[in-house]
């Protein structure tokens, strides 16, 4: 079922449908597609990213199917795995893939920074996302009892991070996890090579 409108999704979609085993695919529209795996399902569509680009195809996996199925990398050079069809792979090429609001590195840088704190404490606990956008995460952690939220940036130059704390937020323990939030900061950017 080729679609020639939007061949980069119809090549994520069969992509996605080959690599997760005992998937279907249903096409909703030209540019709408849904691939089912049991009771879950990971909805694809083409549109235009918040930040201006118009080739996005926008991936809403509220199951973290893509992440439990170790889809992300290949997801992520997508364009340079295909040989002969320059009219798919120059439209991969110009494509943003975004999946539940953020394009893949800024997922990966995600993934890492979760990683690198349950390295540096057993303290901190992931809770839940807050805020998306394409290079932009919000989320929700916890240090013992203490709830935070912390801002990562995954800038061209830099990823940053950043802690919001409320007003009653006790000192010390804030102390502790900036410098925490430091060491993780200076061990994904060296990770991304962006310092």
């Amino acid at each position: 079922m080729e679609i020639k409108e939007y061949p980069a999704l119809a090549y994520v979609v069969n992509t996605l449908a080959k690599a997760i085993a005992g998937s279907k695919v249903e096409q909703k529209s030209a540019g709408e597609y849904i691939v089912k795996d049991g009771n879950d399902e990971v909805l694809l569509k083409q549109g235009s990213a918040t930040n201006g680009n118009a080739n996005a195809i926008l991936i809403t996996d509220k199951r973290s199917i893509i992440f439990s199925e170790d889809l992300l990398e290949p997801l992520q050079n997508l364009h340079e795995t295909i040989k002969g069809n320059e009219v798919v792979k120059n439209a991969l090429k110009e494509s943003v893939i975004i999946i539940n609001g953020l394009n893949i590195e800024t997922d990966f840088v995600f993934q890492a920074v979760k990683d690198f704190l349950d390295q540096v404490s057993n303290s901190y606990e992931f809770l839940q996302t807050v805020e998306t956008d394409i290079t932009k995460i919000g989320a929700g952690f916890k240090f013992g009892k203490h709830i935070f939220r912390l801002n990562i940036t995954n800038g061209a130059e830099k990823i940053s991070l950043e802690p919001r704390f409320v007003a009653s937020f006790d000192e010390n323990i804030q102390k502790t996890i900036v410098a925490d939030l430091n060491k993780v900061e200076l061990a994904v950017n060296k990770m991304f090579e962006k310092a």
